[in-house]
């Protein structure tokens, strides 16, 4: 009796585990549980993104069919108009006989950075978040002082004082245009080191050889801007005036995105729904209390 008593207790002994196989056991159940819950938790995230997502365009298709739609003014007029408060609209480039709605030197930024963005992007550096070589970024800082410089020259014109020579269109769009391939690859790299969580933080945003790239595509971009051809009116008006409201929307986004927590998370631009629709909202308020400010100050 005894003896099989015994062998009981050393068999209910034998098969529970002993107390470090309870503990390690305890954690995996654990981590199996945060595991779940962070799954959870990614697809409730990926849903409010989409939904955010959908809201976003949804606000862009109304803001563009009211834009279009509006009565009482051109289309042409309507450009002139979104941009009126940004820039100065002076030294303006003819095409045929319409000026586009921006000056010759924001022209250069604005549709270089739009054209200099797409190429980059284009070129598989979305997620690039390294600095160019040094002897590139003198190259940069080279094209910035060149802007400056023309900026300077055609200001003492402007001005009435003495300048050094004299000031013409198409060198206000070329500088702007060195200025805009400098300015693109430091956005898109502040973009990427702030909010990418995915980030390439070694690959540089710019190599020489995308910057040669670059220089053609805009060199082409200045000639044609220069050409005087009419029937390039509509695609270089639509470039310019998506070019300067993209970079100001870039930096509203930039700036709510990182107000909202979104620091080194985003893995995909689909999930900046939300601060992508505040930016919106933001640019349009600032654009057009910019221009209905400076209308008001003109009488009309």
């Amino acid at each position: 009796m005894f003896a099989r008593w015994a062998s009981l207790v050393h068999n209910v002994r034998m098969r529970q585990p002993p107390p470090d196989e309870i503990v390690e056991l305890a954690r995996e159940r654990i981590a199996a549980r945060r595991d779940a819950e962070r799954a959870s938790d990614e697809v409730a995230a990926d849903r409010r993104d989409r939904h955010w997502g959908i809201a976003f365009l949804l606000l862009l298709s109304a803001l563009l069919l009211a834009f279009v739609l509006w009565p009482g003014a051109t289309l042409e007029w309507k450009l002139f108009a979104a941009v009126h408060g940004l820039v100065a609209q002076k030294h303006l480039v003819f095409l045929g006989e319409r000026p586009l709605p921006l000056c010759a030197r924001n022209l250069g930024i604005y549709s270089s950075f739009l054209l200099s963005l797409s190429y980059l992007w284009a070129r598989g550096r979305s997620r690039a978040a390294a600095l160019p070589a040094r002897p590139l970024l003198v190259v940069l800082g080279l094209g910035v002082l060149a802007m400056g410089f023309d900026g300077i020259n055609s200001l003492l014109e402007d001005t009435g004082r003495a300048y050094l020579y004299v000031p013409r269109n198409d060198l206000r769009t070329i500088s702007g245009a060195l200025f805009g391939i400098a300015l693109t690859p430091i956005i898109l790299l502040v973009f990427n080191q702030a909010l990418r969580a995915n980030a390439e933080r070694e690959r540089p945003v710019l190599d020489w050889r995308d910057f040669g790239g670059l220089l053609v595509l805009n060199g082409l971009f200045v000639a044609l801007a220069h050409s005087g051809l009419a029937l390039l009116y509509w695609p270089l008006a639509l470039l310019g005036v998506v070019g300067i409201i993209g970079e100001l929307f870039t930096m509203f986004l930039l700036v709510a995105a990182v107000a909202l927590g979104y620091s080194r998370r985003v893995t995909s631009l689909a999930h900046l729904g939300r601060p992508a629709c505040v930016a919106l909202v933001l640019t349009v308020a600032f654009a057009g209390g910019l221009a209905l400010l400076r209308f008001a100050g003109a009488g009309g």
